[in-house]
């Protein structure tokens, strides 16, 4: 039986936890991700799968063509029930799974744009739940920025927040091809708070 002393002790452990989406994945309030979607074709979107399964994440590869994970996959698994996917693709990938996600009252909660910019930089402009999206645009103005992105993605708040831009560049980084844009992404059942 735990005593009332063991109770106190985990309060207090629990109340000492920093307020970052790390924290929250501690918590139990990130979303649960089914998978991690990447695409073969893009040294960051390969660096950023590899992050995601370090942290026990699955992922799935494709190379530029979305549907055998579509058909194969997660379209049975969201008549089963309505899970999450993360990942960092072409703008194509996501936009076919946006309108798919529709279908199943998921919506994509967060959205990073990662261009290639003058000087070989990179320079992303992301969008997602409140004060999240500020530790997302530190992860996207790091060196490793796909890598740091994977983690943060990993701990995408639970709860509906009110939604914010922020922008960041990565200097010296030419990990996006200079014909388009990579895109990470949430897609997510929408909490109603």
């Amino acid at each position: 039986m735990t005593s009332r002393r063991e109770v106190l002790k985990g309060a207090l452990a629990v109340a000492a936890l920093p307020a970052s989406g790390r924290a929250n994945a501690e918590l139990g309030s990130t979303v649960p991700l089914y998978k991690v979607l990447y695409d073969t074709r893009f040294p960051a979107s390969v660096a950023f799968a590899r992050r995601a399964e370090a942290r026990g994440l699955t992922v799935h590869a494709m190379a530029g063509d979305m549907t055998r994970f579509w058909y194969d996959d997660l379209y049975h698994a969201w008549r089963r029930e309505p899970v999450a996917v993360a990942g960092l693709t072409a703008h194509g990938a996501l936009f076919c799974l946006e309108r798919l996600a529709w279908d199943q009252r998921l919506r994509v909660v967060y959205r990073g744009e990662h261009a290639a910019a003058a000087g070989g930089c990179v320079a992303h402009r992301l969008e997602g739940p409140g004060e999240w999206v500020s530790e997302a645009a530190e992860a996207a103005a790091a060196p490793g920025w796909p890598a740091a992105l994977a983690d943060v993605v990993a701990g995408c708040p639970r709860v509906r927040a009110p939604r914010r831009e922020a922008r960041a560049e990565t200097r010296g980084a030419a990990e996006v091809p200079q014909s388009e844009a990579l895109f990470s992404w949430v897609i997510a059942p929408v909490s109603r708070a």
